[in-house]
């Protein structure tokens, strides 16, 4: 029996040396949940190198500081981690940078690019490329792609955020064929912004290959962009003309809503659902609002200083920071 006990020991000690099989499902990880999810780890994304990129149409280094130390400071390989930011083009590109990188960690890796060179890169005189022009700021994280400023996985995460959760565990999820991961936004349905009966009449009477085959659900959540995880790789070659066709059809004033609008139904039943852990809420979860004080620009030009409505943010940026990057 002592051999038999010393044997049993031994085995399960050698049990630690073999690889793992399976990692946390990162839903599980915080939060109080008391639920043990685990995902096969063939299922996984390796994860060699985390690429983070963000588009603020209205420029306040503030935030870009906040959502980039906060992101490094929850993360498990922080040297791992490269920031990709693209600020209104106009001004000196170079000062943003080394305001930016005198308030980060030094050897934090950081790139930031005018938008005006994603002009130069789309050909403007072309419907495709007139229409991603126009609506820029609401398809963003599609012009990274399309642009060709990444042809590997990356994250796109809207610049008014802070990252409470590791990007790691975002980025290691296993997308199969899906080109999108993306987070719900539940609290509206696709039957809130067009009837059903005028969706089935467009399906029927669009070009092949623009709208889903199958009928639509009218309590659909619609996605929520704060948060995407791409793989360029997997982007159909008809995803900009399926947006563009959705957001002629639909009726919806404000521009940002039409477009969210267009992009669920173009990317419909076609998408990975993120953990909801990674929908940006004021709450408990991975991602929530920058609730700093942020420069917001108005349609003409103007701008304007909003101030703060909590804390959180100087968790992640000091009081000489911030005189820094709001001068």
């Amino acid at each position: 029996m002592p051999k038999l006990a010393l044997a049993a020991i031994l085995a399960l000690v050698g049990l630690h040396f073999l690889p793992a099989t399976h990692f946390r499902h990162p839903a599980d990880r915080d939060h109080g949940r008391t639920a043990r999810t685990w995902v096969p780890e063939e299922l996984s994304h390796e994860v060699t190198s985390v690429d983070v990129f963000s588009w603020i149409s209205c420029l306040d280094l503030r935030t870009l500081a906040v959502l980039t130390n906060s992101t490094l400071s929850s993360s498990s390989h922080p040297h791992d981690v490269s920031f990709n930011f693209l600020i209104p083009e106009g001004g000196n590109d170079q000062l943003p940078y080394y305001k930016l990188k005198s308030v980060l960690p030094a050897d934090s890796s950081i790139t930031i690019t005018s938008q005006k060179q994603i002009t130069d890169k789309l050909n403007v005189t072309t419907p495709e490329g007139n229409f991603l022009w126009v609506v820029r700021n609401e398809l963003s994280p599609i012009i990274i792609t399309t642009t060709q400023l990444s042809r590997k996985r990356y994250v796109y995460i809207s610049a008014d955020s802070i990252i409470k959760g590791k990007i790691e565990d975002l980025v290691r999820i296993d997308l199969g064929n899906y080109a999108i991961g993306a987070a719900e936004d539940c609290s509206e349905r696709l039957g809130d912004y067009i009837s059903m009966d005028v969706l089935n009449v467009v399906q029927r009477m669009a070009p092949k290959g623009l709208v889903y085959s199958e009928p639509y659900d009218k309590n659909a959540c619609l996605l929520d962009f704060d948060v995407l995880l791409v793989e360029p790789r997997n982007l159909k070659r008809n995803l900009i003309p399926s947006i563009a066709f959705w957001s002629k059809v639909v009726d919806v004033a404000n521009q940002r809503d039409r477009i969210r609008l267009a992009m669920t139904l173009a990317f419909y039943d076609n998408y990975l659902k993120l953990p909801p852990n990674w929908k940006r809420e004021n709450a408990n979860t991975d991602i929530v609002y920058y609730d700093g004080p942020k420069n917001v620009c108005s349609e003409d030009d103007g701008q304007h200083q909003e101030k703060g409505s909590g804390k959180t943010w100087q968790q992640y940026l000091g009081q000489k920071s911030e005189a820094i990057l709001s001068t």
